[in-house]
């Protein structure tokens, strides 16, 4: 029988076993404690993937023992950000506490609803068993009555069949770096929320609990075994309902002022020099043209972030692109959804539906992770495709680029004093990675660029802490989550980071300049979106 090695993590060090071939973690546990004599100490309960008590790290990321197979040099750990009680035990008696804390029952104070209040009546009642009966029957219509109103049962539908796994817990950046209790208490407080028999202020509950804390990364969604859309389907609905109800942040009203104002063109930051969508022409034609699209550029990209703008614009032409650019398209809407403010955020999608469905193009095309994300799976009523630069430059076919012989150009240095080729890595933006599925397209880019060479950080998919209104509303947390990626790119010795997302462009270089200053490093590591990199390679 064919054998493979994978490594245990026990007391902080990694223990290596061999086992068979071709059968779950949780079997490979089995064995190891039989074949080797050892008692290593573990949670399984169903085998089946129903219970979720059998959740560890398999090769760094939170999965279910029991429905895992094992392949060559898988690692196992105990679910991360908890703590180790024995071996791959980890303690789940905060998160019981804290599930206790938010009362995780329907309560209700009205008779109605009360089952306490239907006992009473039975055992009060003169009246015939039949009339009796009859009353407690209509007591039970009534209350299926107020769950399926209004949408309250398709609402918690989407969020239930938690197996309580933690899955999402031990993944999640705001729970890892605030007081935020995690993705999956938030989505027993939506539960409650949506149900129209309980009668508690969960959104003053989900409030102060730190609703605004999650990065919307979607990384519970991503881990979790049930395909839970937390994100979207608790949290986004959760904070829409809690801004209804008055519970929001005064940081998040600032940015909703900006767009509301006509004068600064419906854009969620303030214009501080002259907009790329007045600095460039309606359109750029090519001869030979392989397809045609329209560019959607976002608000940082046509206020802060002009020359990305002007890059995409150039690569797409080099690759046989012709770019189409409506002038009067306006923020998507992105930050309006991340924080629950729907009544902005449908505005906006309706007036940019109203440009791009009636554009004659093959696709629209952005340089933003969070705008292509929101174009993509928000804006439902669309009539167009939506494509990452990354997604259409792979797709037409990768032109040769120029080796970047002038390092100048990019890190200041000349030729002669740094005749090493510029290391690179790439940052996943959560919003490209998660939300559109996209991660091989600008790898394949990056290596396709001569006299480069492209470093893997540690976790490149990790959350950078920009995301879900955190910057603007919790800079405490989204520094601190910050930090955490600036220090996988300092390991790295990467001169430029890579990205296609300008919020995590920013956030990123405030990140990598706060870190190199509290622990004096010297080098200036760049964060460039891709296009700007390859504006100097064609």
């Amino acid at each position: 029988m064919k054998q493979i090695k994978l490594k245990i993590k026990l007391n902080g060090v990694f223990k290596e076993y061999f086992v068979p071939n071709n059968i779950t973690v949780l079997e490979a546990l089995e064995y190891i404690n039989k074949t080797y004599n050892e008692n290593i100490q573990y949670r399984a309960s169903c085998r089946a993937g129903q219970c979720g008590s059998c959740a560890m790290t398999i090769n760094n990321e939170p999965k279910l023992a029991c429905k895992t197979k094992v392949e060559h040099n898988t690692t196992i750990e105990p679910l991360k950000n908890f703590i180790v009680i024995k071996d791959l035990i980890v303690d789940r008696e905060q998160y019981y506490k804290k599930l206790n804390n938010i009362r995780n029952y329907v309560e209700n104070e009205k008779e109605i609803f009360s089952g306490e209040n239907i006992q009473n009546k039975e055992n009060t009642i003169n009246d015939s068993e039949n009339t009796e009966n009859n009353k407690i029957d209509t007591l039970k219509d009534k209350t299926i009555t107020a769950i399926n109103s209004a949408g309250g049962i398709t609402n918690i539908k989407k969020i239930r069949g938690c197996i309580d796994c933690l899955s999402c817990l031990s993944k999640c950046p705001a729970k890892e770096f605030s007081e935020y209790p995690g993705p999956t208490l938030m989505r027993q407080i939506a539960r409650f929320a949506f149900d129209k028999r309980d009668n508690i202020n969960r959104c003053e509950m989900a409030f102060f609990e730190n609703l605004p804390n999650c990065t919307t990364c979607g990384k519970c969604v991503e881990v979790c075994p049930k395909e839970i859309d937390i994100m979207h389907n608790a949290i986004e609905k959760l904070r829409a309902k809690a801004f209804e109800n008055g519970y929001y942040l005064k940081e998040h009203m600032e940015v909703r002022k900006n767009v509301l104002n006509k004068n600064n063109n419906n854009r969620s930051i303030i214009k501080e020099k002259t907009p790329l969508l007045e600095e460039v022409h309606n359109e750029y034609i090519v001869e030979h043209e392989k397809m045609r699209v329209a560019f959607f550029t976002g608000c940082l990209v046509d206020y802060r972030l002009q020359d990305v703008g002007k890059s995409a614009i150039k690569i797409l032409n080099a690759h046989g692109i012709s770019v189409i650019i409506p002038k009067n398209q306006i923020c998507c809407g992105s930050p309006f959804i991340r924080t629950g403010q729907t009544d902005v955020a449908n505005t906006l999608k309706n007036h940019n539906l109203n440009i791009f469905n009636n554009l004659e193009v093959d696709a629209i095309i952005t340089v933003c992770a969070g705008c292509g994300s929101t174009l993509k799976n928000d804006y439902k009523e669309k009539e167009f495709k939506v494509m990452d630069i990354t997604e259409i430059l792979n797709k037409v076919g990768l032109i040769n680029y120029n080796p970047l012989k002038d390092h100048t150009k990019l890190i200041g240095i000349p030729t002669e004093e740094h005749d090493k080729k510029i290391k690179i890595t790439y940052h996943d933006p959560c919003h490209l990675r998660r939300g559109q599925g996209i991660f091989i397209e600008p790898r394949k880019i990056l290596r396709h660029i001569p006299n480069l060479e492209f470093i893997e950080m540690k976790l490149p998919d990790q959350c950078c802490g920009a995301g879900g209104g955190v910057r603007s509303g919790k800079p405490e947390l989204a520094s601190a989550i910050g930090k955490r990626k600036a220090k996988m790119i300092a390991d790295t010795d990467a001169d430029f980071v890579i990205t296609v997302c300008p919020f995590c462009e920013y956030h990123i270089k405030d990140s990598i300049n706060k870190y190199n200053k509290e622990n004096d490093i010297k080098k200036d590591t760049k964060v460039l979106n891709i296009v700007s990199l390859l504006d100097k390679v064609i």
